[in-house]
């Protein structure tokens, strides 16, 4: 479990720092959204232009928004138990066959932490 937990945090980390340098402010809804992710909730409204696929089963966001605006979208929308870790700088959930992990740091192309927060949407086979 701890190993897939660091795989979704590196793989989100290389998602939002790839495409940061041409990154604006949020404001559109994350392109390509796959299915599988929308079966269980919508897409988030706020999400940088390098949000997107990872992976076949990994769909990353990145957005401006604090963690805690974030959440409670999240949390209004997903039902299940969440569960923090790292101190409550990391939220998840599993429901309707993926698992919703919400952290509270996103990453510039020098892999310097920024204000933000990433998603990671994990589709469970």
């Amino acid at each position: 479990m701890l190993r897939k937990h660091a795989f979704t945090l590196f793989a989100l980390s290389l998602l939002v720092m790839g495409s940061v340098a041409t990154a604006r402010a949020g404001g559109g809804e994350a392109p390509s959204y796959p299915n599988w992710a929308a079966a269980v909730v919508p897409a988030y409204p706020n999400c940088l232009p390098s949000s997107g696929p990872v992976g076949p089963t990994l769909y990353g966001i990145g957005t401006t928004d604090s963690m805690p605006v974030v959440l409670a979208w999240y949390k209004a929308r997903v039902k299940g138990a969440w569960t923090s870790a790292e101190r409550g700088n990391t939220w998840s959930v599993r429901s309707g066959g993926i698992r919703i992990q919400i952290s509270k740091n996103l990453y510039d192309d020098d892999g310097n932490e920024k204000p933000g927060t990433r998603i990671a949407l994990l589709r469970r086979q």
